[in-house]
């Protein structure tokens, strides 16, 4: 399932207050770092101006089967142990939100104008608790961006970084970065990319 989340090195550290979970549950990731424009430019498989619609829908990735290397004794010396020497504290579930993302131009990708794609993000809301990723803002409805994707068959898009991959369009239709993001990106230079 991580490797849906593209180049994501998935570290979680979760803050609770009890088990009231009023305060929300933190994740930390390591993402891939980019240069420049060109450099998501080139890495993206997907990149496109779109307007979030409707409401996001939020889901539990579901943890895959143990491997046997960990549950094997002959592999693994801690298979077999007691519970309490053996036992590793448990991760929070990974969270996801999607959303749903109508093209208005395409730049790089197979993708139509007029078309609807789900792009997810790390984080959100499931079962009353709230789950963010450290530096994910996350997208707006009916807010226009430019998204740099990375693509799946069978999972929504995920940006290449939660920062440097999403550039929301001011009044006047320009991406605008994000303040944590020091590559700029003017629309003549996305162009010109394309």
């Amino acid at each position: 399932m991580l490797r849906r989340l593209g180049a994501l090195v998935f570290v979680a550290v979760f803050m609770t207050a009890c088990s009231s979970h009023e305060e929300p549950i933190l994740y930390r990731a390591d993402y891939p770092q980019y240069e420049s424009a060109d450099a998501l430019y080139d890495k993206a498989n997907l990149v496109v101006e779109a307007r979030i619609v409707g409401e996001p829908r939020y889901l539990q990735e579901k943890e895959a089967a143990p491997d046997p290397a960990e549950t094997d004794p002959q592999l693994n010396p801690q298979a077999g142990a007691p519970a309490a020497v053996a036992a590793q504290p448990e991760a929070p579930p990974m969270v996801i939100t999607v959303y749903t993302a109508q093209i208005v131009k395409v730049f790089k990708g197979e993708a139509k104008e007029g078309q609807s794609i789900e792009v997810k993000e790390l984080g959100g809301t499931f079962d009353g608790v709230t789950y963010q990723e450290e530096h994910t803002t996350a997208l707006n409805q009916d807010s226009g961006y430019v998204l740099f994707l990375e693509t799946y068959p069978d999972s929504p898009a995920a940006l290449l970084n939660p920062v440097q991959a999403k550039y929301p369009l001011d009044a006047a239709g320009n991406p605008a970065s994000l303040p944590e993001n020091s590559i700029k990106l003017a629309r003549t230079e996305l162009e010109s990319m394309s």
